[in-house]
């Protein structure tokens, strides 16, 4: 019977070490790339509705009346930040416009967003400007 044994040095035991945590940290810290489904909500009294479809409700309200506007988006996290952009609205204000839009989670139940319309992807914002950033929480059942 023939064995083997193999000495690592010190070194290398340690470059194997530090290259096994990083790729653990990466894996426990990666972030989900999937649309954030559900009911949302933002203090300035809208309410969102995403579907998995690509469809989506936005709810607005103006005092005590209600809007309700059914619109399409595209979801993208490729990149740092995400983009968000809503289209096909079928009436309001925004109807034949595209508002393209940073889109970035804060926690598992809340994200922010800043949009700014426009003909194509040059009008996005090039960060979350404070004053026009909304942010949404899931709404509780």
């Amino acid at each position: 019977m023939l064995e083997t044994t193999v000495r690592l040095s010190p070194p290398l035991l340690l470059a194997a070490a530090v290259s096994l945590v990083i790729a653990a940290f990466l894996a426990c810290n990666s972030t989900p790339c999937s649309p954030p489904y559900g009911t949302w909500e933002a203090e300035e009294g809208h309410l969102w509705v995403i579907l998995p479809d690509g469809r989506m409700l936005w709810i607005m309200r103006f005092g005590s009346q209600f809007d309700t506007v059914h619109l399409s988006y595209r979801y993208r996290c490729s990149q740092t930040p995400a983009t968000l952009d809503l289209h096909d609205f079928d009436g309001g204000p925004w109807q034949g416009k595209v508002l393209y839009g940073l889109f970035e989670r804060t926690s598992d139940t809340s994200f922010r967003f800043c949009t700014a319309a426009g003909t194509d992807p040059s009008a996005r914002p090039a960060y979350f400007d404070q004053t026009e950033t909304v942010r949404f929480f899931r709404k509780k059942p």
